[in-house]
């Protein structure tokens, strides 16, 4: 039978601060059951109060709205849930509902392994902004190599969580995040872009065929690993000569692109339109189904490919012409007793994303404006475009530089010739 009398609690002293002691509903294993002995800190104890054997009035004030949240659990069990209990339960459903499986993977990952052994155990009614602050100062210090945007991500997730949970009445007043100061940390880590040689070079040397497809999806349309993956021959349009990009595959997964914009068609130039009709013509003209599948029919992998048919080809060791993986298997070392050295003539591997900053450099570089370049990246904003994807390289600077100076000289002799010619004038 449910209590029809509100507790008020009892304050005691415990060390330097005053706390209340009280009883309250859990959630265990989807039962709402009620447990004694509570307790929850109110505040410090201040020097001219340390002589008090009752509280002062301000800490019966935050007794009294303390108790309030408590006492409102009586009548929504679901207020009792921790903040692990609404994230698995609400929260990460509702992202599912709503965001691409990219996002979802990534909020997964981070709320996993960084958020919740922290906020986890914590009452999502009851957790505060000094409890936030202080979760994400320990994140930072038991991550030294942590970057500013990775504390970012974790409270714009976690003001989120509360978002959510303020929505659907799991919790009353302010979003505990909004006042949070993030610590110091690293700053961000800068980001590569492919140049016009370097494609080029990599399409030169790697002679796999759907290996240099991918590459060219990636570099001369600028499609993502997840849109690569999620490629499909009906998206194909041969008379217009572009592709739709309708869905997009995240670990196995098949959902819908990252945002709205992305759902759009990419135009086939002709290097690329002519490659993908002679892998297309391998296949048997194929008009339906995964457009870069496995045995199996499945998806294709882009770490799979790396692995398998670009590494062995940008990392081969100069003496011997293996990947450094293979250099660490005991019989390699026995067969070839030296140290792994990659041959210095060969482009870097950056990684996928890489491609796609680089189709926004080398737009840019051609001269096309912010905004064409946002349409062609299907960005929703074109601050994310100018912000994480355009890299102006050393030789733009320079030049850029280099056309300042003209343009002051220039000035600069105008003006000398304007005073001579006043000069002559006065004479």
């Amino acid at each position: 039978m449910q209590r029809s009398r509100e507790q008020k609690g009892t304050v005691v002293r415990i060390g330097e601060f005053w706390c209340v002691r009280y009883a309250d509903w859990r959630v265990v294993d989807g039962q709402r059951i009620r447990k004694q002995g509570f307790t929850h800190k109110l505040g410090a104890v201040l020097e001219e109060h340390k002589r008090l054997k009752r509280p002062p009035k301000y800490i019966e004030k935050l007794q009294r709205e303390f108790m309030e949240r408590v006492n409102s659990s009586r009548s929504a069990p679901e207020t009792c849930s921790t903040i692990g209990q609404f994230v698995e339960a609400a929260w990460l459903p509702f992202v599912e509902a709503r965001r691409a499986s990219s996002t979802l993977s990534v909020y997964r990952y981070y709320w996993n392994k960084l958020l919740k052994p922290y906020v986890g155990g914590h009452l999502l009614r009851d957790f505060t902004t000094a409890q936030a602050e202080t979760v994400l100062n320990e994140i930072g210090r038991h991550h030294p190599n942590m970057r500013k945007a990775t504390l970012h991500k974790l409270r714009s997730m976690l003001s989120a969580i509360f978002k959510r949970g303020i929505g659907l009445g799991y919790r009353t007043g302010p979003n505990p995040c909004r006042e949070v100061t993030l610590p110091n940390a690293l700053p961000p880590q800068e980001t590569y872009a492919y140049s016009l040689p370097e494609i080029r070079e990599m399409l030169s040397l790697i002679q796999h065929e759907t290996a240099r497809v991918i590459i060219a999806l990636a570099g001369y349309c600028g499609l993502s690993r997840s849109e690569i993956q999620g490629l499909c021959w009906e998206a194909f349009d041969t008379d217009n000569s572009e592709i739709a990009v309708i869905s997009s595959v995240v670990h196995g997964k098949r959902g819908n692109p990252k945002t709205e914009a992305r759902k759009n068609s990419v135009p086939l130039i002709q290097p690329v339109r002519e490659l993908l009709d002679l892998y297309r013509l391998r296949l048997g003209n194929p008009v339906s189904g995964v457009m870069f599948a496995t045995a199996c029919g499945t998806p294709l992998d882009l770490h799979n490919v790396f692995c398998d048919r670009i590494d062995p080809v940008l990392n081969a060791c100069e003496q011997c012409g293996k990947t450094k993986a293979a250099h660490l298997r005991k019989r390699h070392r026995k067969e070839n007793p030296h140290e792994y050295k990659r041959r210095d003539d060969l482009v870097a591997w950056h990684g996928w994303h890489a491609f796609r900053r680089g189709l926004a450099s080398n737009l840019n570089e051609l001269g096309l404006s912010d905004l064409t370049i946002q349409r062609i990246l299907r960005h929703s904003n074109v601050a994310t475009t100018r912000k994480s994807y355009i890299k102006v390289r050393e030789p733009q600077v320079t030049a850029g530089m280099a056309q300042l100076e003209a343009e002051i000289r220039r000035a600069e002799t105008v003006k000398s010739e304007a005073e001579i010619q006043r000069a002559e004038t006065v004479n």
